[in-house]
């Protein structure tokens, strides 16, 4: 979860997983895929955010999203 006006990253539980300004959006290939998952990545490690999927679309233009989202 991308708490915006803590400006902090929470995992599934609600524990701080990191700063919102440490956070940065990257695609990545997935293995045995020829589709992309979006990541974030944080000081302690990387985390999937989604898997692509080229029979419904792929992920567009959702890291460009993100950063700017997260950015406001």
């Amino acid at each position: 979860m991308f708490d915006r006006a803590a400006r902090l990253y929470r995992d599934a539980d609600g524990r701080v997983v990191a700063p919102l300004d440490a956070v940065t959006f990257h695609r990545r290939m997935q293995v045995g895929s020829s589709s992309p998952k979006l990541v974030a990545d944080t000081p302690s490690g990387a985390y999937v955010l989604v898997r692509g999927n080229p029979f419904t679309g792929g992920l567009g233009d959702l890291d460009t999203v993100l950063t700017a989202a997260v950015a406001i």
